[in-house]
């Protein structure tokens, strides 16, 4: 490794962040992006060892319904069974190792192993073997013992399914935490919850998985990034007078806002908000006086007028900002990342609402959109920078002399008790939120 050894614990791991308020001080060393034995060491511990987002329970509406996914490097089926209860699965056939389903989503009766013929129910119990009569297996030879390996842990919380290869990680209750309120506030926006759209988008870019993480909660890029996105957006609504179609919604005015900051919601999990300067071109804002009556003023106000990335740490975000999006990390390599992507919208939503969302999110999220090419543009580059080892340390202390600890007043109209709130849109302390818990998970025991 460049700077630490995996022998080394705390002082090793501890020597990639440098926080020295006091100093002046917020730094990261740029190996944690770079080194690809620390990587090997974040997919064991991090991706293999706590509790990541597998799949929405939209996506499971019948029996046979299935997805694919991988955990760190464990091939993943997650299965609605003939019973209606989702199941998750290590997708190899224990007879050689073969992966049973190869698309990433969609509708089967069982599983059948393309490579030998060895079939499984939807509950995962070996249910035949073919030719098994001819097959001069030893008496011993246990059909029952055969079955598909499970997930160690799974659980779901309001339609997310977590899963986690690790028998020892806390509830999915204990690592959500503060962040479940926060999940609340896109889920609640219809009585009956929320669905991801048809289709979805996986793409992949050359760099390291954190620079994903740390972009959706950088509200300081947004000027300089999506300069293009803000000026021809701009331009499109000043020319349409009130025709456009997309109704985008405002980004360039967001640092100009009363409202705005992060809230630290523990266990690395991150929200980034802000007030929005045209809510009015919201999908949702026709139903602000129903959230209101429903849900409290407070709850309307966020849901309508406030940007919100959530980050779940270490692979989901929830994004409700330019539309509404689900998008699922996967590390491949140390500066090789896959990003899948879904569109997610209130269940009865209206179909003029649905339109406009539908239009905002082409616009801005898809990987054709005018913005998300932007963000895979600079994640290749600092990677590319970050190999130079010459300049060791990148700066994050923006905000720093502004940062505010505790319980603000706007988490606590949610109800919230935080142990550090900050107070700026543009402020990279929101970065550091991650970081700690990545340094917390490397060097602690596994899934903690």
């Amino acid at each position: 490794m460049d700077h630490v050894s995996n022998q080394q614990g705390l002082a090793g791991f501890g020597a990639y962040l440098d926080e020295r308020p006091g100093d002046g001080v917020r730094r990261l060393d740029r190996g944690l992006y770079t080194d690809p034995e620390l990587f090997a060491l974040e997919v064991e511990r991090i991706f293999e060892g706590g509790w990541l987002y597998l799949a929405h329970d939209s996506q499971l509406p019948y029996p046979g319904n299935f997805v694919t996914l991988t955990l760190g490097r464990q091939p993943v089926i997650v299965c609605r069974d003939q019973s209606g209860h989702v199941g998750a699965f290590i997708n190899a056939c224990p007879h050689h190792g073969a992966t049973l389903l190869r698309e990433s989503q969609g509708s089967v009766p069982d599983f059948s192993c393309p490579s030998h013929g060895w079939c499984f129910s939807l509950d995962g119990a070996l249910a035949a073997v073919l030719k098994e009569k001819d097959g001069a297996y030893p008496p011993q030879f246990d059909k029952g013992a055969f079955g598909l390996t499970r997930l160690a842990r799974l659980e779901a919380y309001r339609g997310f399914i977590f899963g986690s290869l690790n028998p020892d990680v806390p509830s999915l209750a204990e690592h959500l935490g503060p962040a479940a309120r926060c999940i609340d506030l896109l889920v609640e926006q219809s009585e009956e919850g929320v669905e991801l759209l048809r289709g979805q988008a996986s793409y992949t870019y050359r760099g390291n998985w954190k620079l994903q993480l740390e972009s959706a909660i950088d509200g300081y890029h947004v000027h300089a990034t999506h300069a293009t996105y803000i000026a021809t957006a701009d331009r499109r609504r000043a020319r349409a007078a009130g025709r456009d179609a997309v109704h985008a919604m405002q980004l360039g005015r967001l640092d100009r806002q009363r409202h705005s900051g992060y809230f630290d919601l523990g266990h690395g999990h991150v929200m980034l908000f802000g007030d929005w300067p045209n809510p009015q071109d919201r999908p949702n804002f026709g139903r602000y006086e129903e959230y209101r009556a429903r849900l409290g003023e407070a709850a309307a106000r966020w849901m309508v007028g406030r940007l919100r990335n959530l980050l779940i740490y270490p692979n989901l975000m929830l994004l409700d900002h330019m539309s509404a999006q689900l998008r699922v990390i996967h590390p491949l390599a140390v500066d090789l990342t896959e990003v899948t992507t879904h569109a997610i919208a209130p269940r009865d939503e209206a179909s003029g609402e649905r339109l406009r969302r539908i239009r905002q999110y082409e616009d801005f999220f898809n990987a054709s959109g005018m913005a998300t090419p932007d963000d895979l543009s600079e994640f290749s580059q600092r990677q590319f920078g970050c190999n130079g080892r010459a300049q060791r340390w990148s700066d994050f202390s923006r905000g720093l002399a502004r940062g505010e600890r505790g319980s603000g007043e706007l988490a606590r109209e949610l109800g919230l008790a935080l142990d550090d709130c900050g107070s700026g849109l543009e402020d990279e302390g929101a970065a550091m939120v991650l970081h700690r818990r990545w340094l917390a998970l490397m060097d602690g025991p596994a899934g903690r």
